[in-house]
């Protein structure tokens, strides 16, 4: 699919697919935290979510996306991914899951 075309969808249309591109990044990151340990599991969570904002950054500069448009880019699944991974690593560092 061609920028032109890419530019012709709606905002909403648009925004669902960042936020489906999401759900399933989050759900490959689980399925990867889910191989270790049961007591590892949040913060190896938090740290594939932390490689998948870079891979969404990575992506919205490759793709030459404005972070002030009016639907959700990349950078905004950057922000998400980032957001979820922060929230993570401080409830569960010092609740005595993962590593020391």
């Amino acid at each position: 699919m061609g920028q032109r075309d890419h530019d012709r969808r709606k905002s909403e249309e648009i925004s669902r697919e960042v936020i489906h591109r999401w759900l399933a990044s989050l759900a490959l990151c689980l399925c990867f935290a889910l191989l270790g340990p049961v007591g590892h599991l949040p913060l190896s969570l938090a740290g594939l979510l932390l490689i998948a904002a870079l891979a969404s950054i990575g992506l919205a500069l490759v793709g030459g996306e404005s972070p002030f448009s009016r639907h959700l880019t990349a950078w905004d699944e950057a922000a998400l991914s980032l957001t979820v991974s922060l929230g993570l690593w401080l409830w569960f560092r010092d609740r005595g899951a993962g590593l020391p």
